[in-house]
């Protein structure tokens, strides 16, 4: 059987609070600027029409704090509500520019189902893997940003389970408080859960949340594994 434990946590506290990183070589460096980064937000009528474009304005700050690129942090953009809608994969484009202008099109589709669930599954089989431009298997470190504004409608346990056998390093963004302990639940951490009391507050978020995409990128944040025999 496969446990997983998150390290180091202090030493991330560190980086966010005290600016403290770890000295590295030339070859170190090269290897600690790339990851592959799923945003994957809530399209269902918890979010709505109206405050589709704040969300909207989260995603969009977020990966303009980001050093996207084709060798550094790749991004896709899934929506989420009866079924899962692929926005772009992260091998679909090589620029921030292009990303962006990819995210700020996103628009509203609706529906009046939320199923996290089956959409954390698609994750781990389809939008992280090595056809849609998933590097995992060259040791870039992958991470899943949640948006949710509500509870899932289905069983998200299956999917909570593919994303830490796959050592997939998971935050979440809530919105309204109502899916703070699914989140919380299906993070790496519940540290790694940010809470917006609206939707007007959603945006400034992004401040919050970039310096944790990052320490993915800087593998300050890491997963281990360790492996126990199973009975």
């Amino acid at each position: 059987m496969r446990k997983h434990r998150l390290l180091p946590l202090c030493a991330l506290l560190g980086v966010l609070f005290a600016g403290l990183l770890p000295k590295l070589d030339a070859q170190g460096q090269e290897a600690q600027e790339s990851a592959d980064l799923v945003l994957l937000i809530d399209g269902s009528e918890n979010v709505g029409a109206a405050n589709f474009p704040r969300v909207r304005d989260l995603a969009m700050k977020v990966i303009e704090g980001l050093d996207v690129g084709r060798d550094t942090i790749r991004v896709a953009v899934a929506l989420y509500s009866m079924d899962l809608e692929v926005k772009f994969f992260l091998n679909s484009y090589d620029t921030k520019a292009a990303v962006l202008d990819a995210v700020k099109a996103l628009q509203f589709t609706g529906g009046n189902e939320a199923n996290l669930g089956a959409a954390l599954e698609k994750v781990t089989g389809i939008l992280l893997n090595p056809t849609s431009g998933g590097r995992a298997e060259e040791g870039v470190p992958q991470a899943l940003v949640v948006i949710s504004a509500g509870p899932s409608n289905d069983d998200f346990s299956a999917g909570d389970r593919a994303l830490k056998a796959a050592s997939i390093i998971t935050f979440g963004v809530v919105v309204g408080g109502m899916a703070t302990a699914e989140l919380e639940t299906i993070a790496s951490d519940k540290s790694f859960v940010l809470s917006a009391p609206d939707f007007r507050a959603v945006a400034s978020m992004g401040d919050q949340l970039l310096p944790y995409v990052n320490s993915v990128a800087q593998r300050t944040i890491v997963i281990q594994n360790e492996f126990t025999e199973g009975r």
